[in-house]
């Protein structure tokens, strides 16, 4: 705990001592308190010297010994201090006292006549200057009172822009990555772009344009329009967010704040729990508490809040100048997107390409054939993110250019027919794709990925891995099946499917026929390199004069792999 939070702390406490703390103000306390040990132990002596000072302050000097209402424990503790000032007065006192005359040790000393004294029990009464300390301490504390509540703090450093997408601002500030931000500073107009701070408590708040904001304090977000997303660490905890008619209090969250230019706020909860709390400053105030996956609007003209649905991609939650990358919360990158040219997120606008297994260039639409493999691995030449092209003829075939080995690959006759075909919103050969549609499996933007039977195709993990930075691939899947083309009925087609992680086998279904479909998944882990899928051929199949795997077509529709954050 720095001194910024004990000065926060101090202040909330002070507001609730003397009566005038806000709902938001306790609740932002409780947020402060809650899980902080170090906190905790701050607050009680905070609460220790305030009980201290109002029971000085209850003494009157007139009636020193009229000191009901203090416990033993207390007034021990009160007259410990007394008792400590006095010995304190005599000390400085003899710092600047007079020199004594110290008699002649030879001359007789002369004794007046002893008189028989008389003891009285002195009255009990505080010691002045104790008392003197009391009313200067709690005179200082009603003037820090006032000062926290009117005077404006100077400004300090709260937090860092940690990194920005075409930022332009409507200020003359210089602000760019590395910029330090300080609290209670004039309004920040961000006119175009996204921009990324971290606060000094490891906060991370990603505010998008058009938006004017500024930072209250390293623990607070003032709002007056725009957007606004953030990551709150448990160093964060409490973390606030402020609009026009409301205040967002983390309990631990990842959240979402649009501040529209007509008033109305809208909170979307994606982790964790938060208080928002309606209502203008110096108003009467409502409040609802958030759980993760709910969002609410606080209206513009009545402060009342209503639930919305929730919107997952909302904001924008994170990004990387180097990469290009802007995330909104999308939970998958769609390879089929990748390859033909997009960001993962569905960005591409190409409709096809085609990659030839023998050389691995991508190639316009190629005419089919039957052609043979050669036993080796291609490198591909069209896309980073793919790594190999191969065909599994005898066994024990290299699926990477690591010479990741696929040791369980069965023996196969080694011909192909077609080339391998990416597609979106589109369908090989124009099929019914009937087992699709009765798997019941939804595909908002539907992408096919088609390998002909004995065909391979390596994708390099890491290349994934760093369009989505800040996120971790947690698994691949794909729902995949025989495609409907021609006659292809379930006595002429029959594939064995493979998916591979680094040559070694997570996933198969061996003899799969046309009227079947295989939904994969698999774990995918960050010492994971490549991952592969593989059709071979599946056996002899009667196909009258064409080769056993002419029908062999093996679709996988809306191959993804999921992302999390860390």
């Amino acid at each position: 705990m720095d001194d910024r939070q004990r000065m926060r702390i101090s202040e909330l406490m002070l507001y609730c001592y003397d009566g005038s703390a806000s709902p938001e103000d306790i609740a932002e306390l409780e947020a402060l308190l809650d899980r902080n040990r170090k906190a905790l132990e701050y607050c009680v002596e905070i609460s220790k010297v305030l009980s201290y000072f109002h029971c000085l302050a209850q003494v009157p000097l007139s009636q020193p010994d009229s000191v009901e209402g203090l416990d033993t424990e207390f007034m021990s503790e009160l007259e410990q201090q007394q008792q400590m000032d006095l010995l304190c007065d005599f000390a400085e006192y003899e710092k600047h006292a007079d020199a004594l005359d110290i008699a002649d040790p030879e001359k007789p000393v002369v004794l007046p006549p002893i008189k028989k004294l008389h003891f009285e029990q002195p009255a009990r009464r505080m010691n002045k200057f104790s008392l003197a300390t009391a009313i200067v301490s709690v005179a200082a504390l009603l003037l820090m009172v006032v000062y926290l509540r009117y005077a404006p703090p100077a400004p300090y450093e709260v937090a860092t822009v940690f990194d920005s997408i075409d930022a332009e601002w409507s200020s003359d500030l210089s602000i760019s990555r590395g910029t330090r931000i300080t609290s209670n500073s004039e309004p920040i107009r961000l006119t175009r772009g996204i921009v990324k701070f971290q606060t000094d408590d490891q906060v991370d708040v990603v505010v998008e344009a058009p938006s004017e904001f500024y930072f209250s304090s390293y623990a607070e977000v003032s709002m007056n329009y725009g957007k606004l997303f953030a990551h709150v660490s448990e160093q964060g905890y409490g973390f606030s967010v402020v609009t026009p008619n409301s205040k967002i209090v983390d309990l631990g969250t990842e959240f979402g704040v649009l501040s529209h230019i007509n008033g109305n706020t809208e909170v979307h909860l994606y982790k964790g729990k938060a208080n928002v709390f309606a209502g203008e400053k110096h108003e009467r105030k409502t409040t609802q508490l958030l759980s993760a996956g709910s969002a609410v609007k606080v209206d513009s003209h009545n402060s009342n809040i209503q639930n919305i649905e929730l919107d997952e991609q909302a904001l924008v939650r994170n990004i990387d100048s180097k990469e290009k990358f802007i995330w909104k919360g999308q939970d998958a990158v769609r390879l089929t997107d990748l390859l033909l040219g997009g960001d993962g997120f569905g960005t591409a606008t190409q409709q096809t390409i085609e990659y030839d297994p023998a050389t691995g260039a991508a190639v316009q639409i190629g005419a089919p054939g039957y052609r043979s493999g050669s036993g080796k691995i291609s490198g591909i030449s069209g896309s980073p993110y793919l790594d190999a092209i191969f065909v599994p003829g005898r066994g024990d075939a290299i699926v990477s250019s690591e010479g990741h080995r696929f040791l369980e690959c069965p023996v196969t006759s080694g011909l192909y027919y077609s080339n391998v075909i990416c597609q979106k919103n589109c369908k090989f050969f124009d099929p019914v794709q009937q087992i699709f549609e009765e798997s019941k499996q939804q595909f908002e933007d539907p992408g096919f990925l088609y390998l002909h039977s004995n065909m391979g195709l390596t994708v390099d993990l890491n290349a994934v891995r760093r369009i989505v930075p800040g996120l971790r691939i947690s698994s691949f899947s794909a729902y995949a099946g025989i495609i409907d083309m021609w006659n292809n009925e379930p006595d002429y087609s029959q594939v064995d499917v493979w998916v591979l992680v680094d040559g070694q086998v997570k996933s198969s279904r061996k003899a799969i026929k046309a009227d079947q479909g295989y939904d994969i998944h698999v774990d995918i882990f960050d010492v994971d390199r490549f991952l592969s899928l593989v059709v071979t051929d599946g056996g002899q199949i009667n196909a009258e004069g064409f080769p056993a795997n002419h029908f062999d077509t093996c679709g996988f529709a809306e191959p993804v792999f999921e992302v999390v954050s860390p």
